[in-house]
């Protein structure tokens, strides 16, 4: 009974807390103790605990935890950045059970092992000591024993230095056992065990390139509880290439490694152009991010915008969405090119076609139930009705006007000989008056549609009937002519 008790006086019991991420280290500074204790004392004489190993299953671990910490010569903590859910519990019975609060920092039985920046370890660990893994020469796996200068280097590491701590406190490893041969033993453990850390992130992300131009949007929980609108003070993260779509040229902070970002309410402001106080996309988005909170399905028509920059046509798709515990949101969007829609044949008889579908579009979407469409804006509907009839029309009137850009109509010029130069006058005036009517009807509509009093609701029925009613005649004028121009064509192709 006396051996047993003193050959347990002697051993040196070992307690390795680390996450499930870092195994591979633990279960290798495990292995290099026990190589080392090996070389001295015995190998009987050394206990590591793992909880993964040292815990049988459907057992409490608690109790066996709380044991094993009892009898730790040493508490060894493993951190890359993955905090064990227990490290805060093993420190604080250790601390318990074993209290060191007296003892100077380089005498404390406890340790961090970790490849991080000191400010990044757990609070947990402070008041208690750290030994940083570096490499101090290059590692490689087909010889994993250092010899030279390399030795030196390695046994006068910080993780050299630990591991002839442990071994000599209680004499399991010293350099009597084996003079010659001590000082190797022990710089390779250490290179071992830094070697460790190197291969357990190998699963790291070591950089990600986005693909897509992509928004991130931040929302945090409204005071009233109630989400209605995307708040102006809302951040947007996004790539380099969605910001140049839009026009912005947002810098990236390389100090704090973060992606360029701007605020919701700034981007309005931004994107804001004179004579027009609405911009459709955003307010579209704003709508199904309000629909996706509310755990409802997006509407169906999409909204389109065109890129500052390369003039191409985008729409802006919401793609995720994250709720958190703390109710913060975050809304996932990427900015989509639009597929090349043009006809492919005689580009002026397909601009005939376009103008005829272009046309058309206006007639079904405006024209054809003319006096249904004027009742959307009459005094007896209601502020909710009239507000989504106003985005309607100006989301129908950007979706148009980019088909019109996707389909190649935006060329006046090409369009001009399309129709023949004996129509460039009325072309020119197609194009000159629908820019008039709509800086004209941009101009007159208030900046938002919600809160109008009724003064500007009039105002704003006023403005939207007279653009109808412009549009509308010079719609059947064109209408009309591509109609000819494109029947014509197909007599002459077909003789």
């Amino acid at each position: 009974m006396a051996d047993a008790a003193d050959a347990e006086t002697e051993t040196t019991h070992a307690f390795i807390s680390y996450a499930n991420q870092d195994r591979i280290i633990a279960e290798e500074v495990e292995r290099q103790l026990t190589e080392l204790a090996g070389k001295g004392k015995g190998r009987s004489l050394l206990k590591c605990f793992l909880d993964t190993k040292s815990i049988p299953p459907g057992q409490r671990y608690q109790p066996i935890i709380k044991s094993a910490l009892e009898q730790a010569d040493w508490l060894i903590v493993i951190f890359t950045g993955h905090q064990s859910v227990y490290c805060g519990y093993e420190i604080g019975i250790y601390s318990v059970v074993k209290p060191h609060d007296d003892a100077p920092l380089d005498q404390k039985p406890v340790t961090c092992l970790h490849d991080v920046e000191q400010n990044t370890i757990p609070g947990v660990m402070d008041g208690y000591n750290t030994t940083l893994v570096s490499r101090v020469v290059p590692y490689d796996p087909r010889d994993p024993s250092p010899s030279g200068e390399e030795v030196n280097l390695w046994f006068e590491s910080p993780v050299g230095r630990l591991l002839r701590a442990i071994c000599s406190s209680k004499e399991l490893y010293t350099a009597n056992d084996n003079p010659t041969q001590y000082t190797i033993d022990i710089a390779r453990a250490a290179k071992k065990i830094c070697s460790s850390f190197a291969e357990a992130r190998q699963e790291d992300e070591e950089s990600e390139t986005p693909v897509q131009a992509g928004l991130e949007i931040t929302i945090y929980p409204p005071d009233d509880g109630e989400f209605k609108r995307i708040p102006e003070s809302s951040v947007l993260i996004g790539t380099s290439r969605a910001f140049d779509i839009l026009g912005l040229n947002l810098p990236l902070s390389l100090a704090g490694g973060h992606a360029p970002q701007i605020t919701w309410g700034q981007l309005r402001q931004t994107l804001t152009r004179p004579g027009r106080p609405n911009i459709p996309w955003m307010d579209k988005l704003e709508i199904n991010i309000a629909l996706a909170a509310a755990l409802k399905t997006s509407e169906p028509d999409d909204v389109t915008f065109r890129g500052s920059r390369d003039n191409r046509i985008y729409r802006a798709i919401l793609t995720r969405h994250k709720l958190y515990k703390n109710g913060k949101r975050r809304f996932y969007v990427l900015l989509v090119d639009t597929f090349d829609r043009r006809f492919i044949g005689d580009r002026y008889t397909s601009l005939l076609l376009i103008s005829l579908i272009l046309a058309s579009r206006w007639r079904f979407t405006f024209f054809e139930r003319w006096h249904e469409e004027l009742t959307k804006y009459d005094p007896e509907r209601t502020d909710r009705e009239f507000q989504d009839a106003c985005r309607q029309l100006e989301y129908n009137m950007d979706w148009m006007e980019h088909e019109g850009v996707e389909l190649g109509a935006d060329d006046m010029d090409a369009m001009v000989e399309a129709f023949g130069f004996e129509n460039k006058a009325r072309v020119q005036r197609f194009y000159s008056d629908w820019d008039a009517a709509k800086k004209k009807l941009n101009s007159q509509l208030p900046k938002t549609f919600e809160g109008l009093t009724p003064e500007l609701r009039a105002q704003a029925r006023t403005a939207i009937v007279d653009f109808l009613t412009v549009i509308k005649e010079q719609n059947a004028e064109f209408l009309e002519l591509s109609t000819e121009k494109y029947a014509e064509k197909m007599r002459i192709s077909a003789s």
